[in-house]
């Protein structure tokens, strides 16, 4: 596995809509089932989509795993996450204080405090994990350092996995102690929508940099 897709898929598992989904499924009485619903739903869909997008460039015949192709790839990351990195640290990307964020994909959070349903819980959870920079930086990656399309699905499912780490390891609390399993959830949704600035900039550069470096050595 690549340690920079590693590094993006870490950051992208304190995303604070998913966090605020899980704690909500997490208060209502069936929460086992809406809980599993909302991982299998959110990482099928996730996996779909890199399945997708890895396929379509490996059936175009782009000469992956070439040391040019590699070396571009990594160049046009690191430039994405660096451009990213800086786009938040100006101020770009600004998310009110003490606020849900406002956007079109976050409007239909308030419905999971009412009138919960498997169906929602599914659908909730390819409505928090839309793919964002982060993941389609490290399609980007896998795809040009994954010569043969087995080893860059393998680098998807492991990407998405990690991505899902916080709602699978509510799901797995849940059936143990589903309290403590809130509680933990509320604590980390917190702490990531008070660090997520800082958590989103230093992988982007972090990432960006190291991309680069590889990048322009590869060529």
């Amino acid at each position: 596995m690549i340690p920079e897709v590693v590094l993006l898929a870490l950051a992208s598992t304190v995303r604070p809509t998913s966090l605020a989904a899980v704690s909500a499924l997490l208060s209502r009485d069936s929460r086992r089932r809406l809980m599993f619903a909302y991982v299998i739903g959110g990482w099928v869909f996730t996996f779909v989509f890199g399945l997708v997008v890895v396929g379509v460039f490996h059936g175009i015949h782009i000469r992956a795993g070439t040391d040019r192709t590699v070396g571009i790839a990594d160049i046009i990351g690191g430039l994405a996450a660096l451009v990213l990195g800086f786009a938040v640290l100006a101020g770009w990307f600004r998310r009110r204080p003490d606020r849900a964020p406002a956007g079109p994909g976050t409007r239909w959070m308030p419905r999971l405090d009412h009138q919960v349903s498997v169906g929602a819980a599914a659908l909730a959870g390819p409505l928090t994990h839309i793919p964002g920079i982060f993941y389609l930086i490290a399609l980007n990656v896998i795809v040009a350092h994954n010569p043969r399309l087995p080893g860059g699905v393998v680098a998807v499912a492991i990407y998405d996995a990690i991505w899902f780490a916080v709602p699978i390891a509510a799901l797995v609390m849940c059936v143990v102690d589903p309290d403590a399993a809130r509680d933990v959830v509320v604590t980390v949704h917190e702490w990531a929508r008070r660090h997520s600035r800082t958590i989103v900039v230093g992988t982007s550069f972090v990432v960006g940099v190291a991309l680069l470096i590889r990048g322009v050595l590869s060529l």
